[in-house]
């Protein structure tokens, strides 16, 4: 009797282990997730702060092309890529914003408790990195416009020759 009471005994310590030590490693699993997932969301940051700054120095060319334009065409056209590029800074920066406050979300361990609700916030923060792409997409194309236009305006015969 005694043997059985120790092997009983020995069994549910056993399975108290075992259930505390898969309790710990789902725990630790979760845990490397939301670093993960904070990493990610860091990187996101740093490449919009990029992107931003990119925008930036971009706008600055286009205000000195407008000054040395030699007509009202070419001032325009640097305009225009100016004004663009101040509304890409803008969305950047609400982009920004709201890729802060997923992340503040995605901390709060009391309103993430929820499956559906992680669910749902890594559904957020995967369009917000699509988004991301997309905007890196944008201000490469409007850097070869930008060049394209810096081009044209150094040609000889160009906008600052004042042959047009």
């Amino acid at each position: 009797m005694k043997m059985k009471a120790a092997t009983w005994v020995f069994t549910f310590i056993m399975a108290a282990l075992l259930s505390t030590n898969a309790a710990y490693s789902q725990q630790h699993m979760q845990q490397q997730h939301m670093s993960q997932q904070m990493q990610q969301m860091q990187e996101m940051s740093q490449r919009m702060n990029q992107m931003n700054d990119r925008i930036h120095m971009m706008n600055q060319h286009m205000t000195r092309m407008m000054e040395k334009a030699g007509d009202q065409q070419m001032r325009n056209q640097f305009q225009q890529m100016h004004r663009m590029g101040e509304q890409v800074g803008l969305m950047l920066g609400n982009m920004k914003n709201a890729a802060e406050r997923c992340n503040m979300i995605m901390q709060d361990q009391q309103m993430m408790r929820e499956g559906d609700m992680q669910q749902e916030m890594n559904r957020v923060r995967e369009h917000l990195q699509q988004m991301t792409g997309q905007m890196e997409e944008t201000v490469k194309s409007m850097e070869r416009v930008t060049q394209r236009l810096r081009e044209r305006h150094s040609q000889p015969g160009g906008a600052s020759s004042g042959n047009q």
